[in-house]
């Protein structure tokens, strides 16, 4: 995903050009402040720059702002807005609208926790990318078939899950990084008997997404050196196959009453 940058040198200098001043954010300006907005947004309403108008977003799309409060309970207080891809993500005000207290250790770390929380929500472009990839490719193959694409799912960290059918489901796994590094699609034995058409959908859908160079010969090439027949029968099985960087593994299980085609990144 192209990064996008609100507040560069050039635009640091336009501003100054043009003489505008630092906000301070009111407390009715902040009961305006609503989670989605954008900058150009959130600047429309406060009037004016943050104090830290050379922000930027980060590799992870990742944006702080810090305002000075005015008219506030306290008279030193602050505000905090964390964008995320773009949109107002996290909105934290300090002494503005109530009084400041001595946090405990406990409540520092659960903001600390909170704004990393906001920080990975950001950091999540590659599942985002891949995402998008498989809906166009289902979108494209899936005809009239039963499937019915939903968003994707954290199911646990670092593991993603998108249905396709109640018995047909993509996963993907994704290092502390936020790198893909193995894309599955499990289907239940009821689906390989009753939904034929659509396991073999997910499956080219799957080594489509994976790998974009492949053509439609090589994938049922690829389908067809794993073993995989589209018969509705679940026998106990496992092939390999590697092409492209990628390691291909096909696996049925009578014991499991399932089969999954995997596909791991090097």
């Amino acid at each position: 995903m192209k990064k996008l940058f609100y507040i560069g040198a050039m635009s640091a200098l336009l501003l100054s050009a043009c003489g505008e001043e630092t906000a301070t954010v009111t407390p009715d300006e902040f009961k305006k402040l609503e989670n989605g907005m954008s900058p150009d947004e959130v600047k429309e309403i406060v009037g004016g720059i943050s104090k830290n108008p050379d922000a930027k977003e980060d590799d992870d799309l990742y944006l702080f702002l810090e305002y000075d409060g005015e008219n506030g309970v306290d008279k030193e207080s602050t505000v905090s807005l964390i964008f995320t891809d773009g949109k107002l993500d996290t909105i934290l005000e300090d002494g503005l609208m109530k009084e400041k207290v001595e946090l405990t250790k406990e409540q520092k770390a659960k903001i600390a926790e909170d704004v990393e929380r906001s920080k990975n929500k950001a950091s999540t472009g590659a599942i985002n990318e891949y995402e998008t990839t498989l809906k166009q490719i289902i979108t494209k193959t899936k005809s009239n078939s039963i499937i019915s694409m939903k968003d994707k799912e954290l199911i646990e960290d670092g593991k993603y899950s998108i249905e396709l059918t109640s018995n047909i489901f993509i996963f993907v796994d994704v290092n502390k990084e936020n790198n893909i590094e193995k894309i599955s699609a499990a289907v239940s034995s009821n689906a390989l008997s009753t939904q034929n058409k659509e396991v073999k959908i997910a499956f080219e859908a799957l080594l489509q997404s994976t790998d974009k160079t492949l053509s439609t010969q090589q994938q049922s090439a690829i389908l067809e050196k794993l073993g995989f027949i589209s018969d509705g029968k679940l026998i106990d099985h496992t092939e390999v196959y590697t092409l492209n960087n990628v390691t291909y593994t096909y696996h049925s299980s009578i014991e499991n009453d399932s089969a999954i085609l995997q596909a791991k990144l090097k």
